[in-house]
């Protein structure tokens, strides 16, 4: 067999091969799109959830009065999260 019919044959093999699984590509595919939207509304509310969490803490005591100061604190933590690193200290 010459080099010039192995590439055919090869070339011919992956030709078939990517024909036969275009359509379990296809159907993967649109299964990944699904899975995105099915985690849109999680990604959503956990967004909502540090949002609103966040807005609480500034809104209590422990920092109008000055017991969390740390600006990374602040910014990153949520009411639940500082209440659970003010209680472990």
């Amino acid at each position: 067999m010459t080099l010039n019919t192995a590439r055919k044959i090869e070339n011919t093999f992956n030709a078939v091969t990517i024909i036969i699984l275009l359509p379990f590509a296809l159907v993967i595919q649109i299964l990944e799109w699904l899975i995105v939207l099915i985690k849109l509304p999680i990604d959503g509310r956990n967004w909502l959830s540090h949002k609103l969490g966040n807005k609480l803490m500034h809104m209590s005591d422990a920092v109008k009065d000055g017991t969390i100061k740390n600006p990374y604190f602040l910014k990153n933590y949520t009411a639940r999260m500082a209440w659970k690193r003010l209680k472990d200290e």
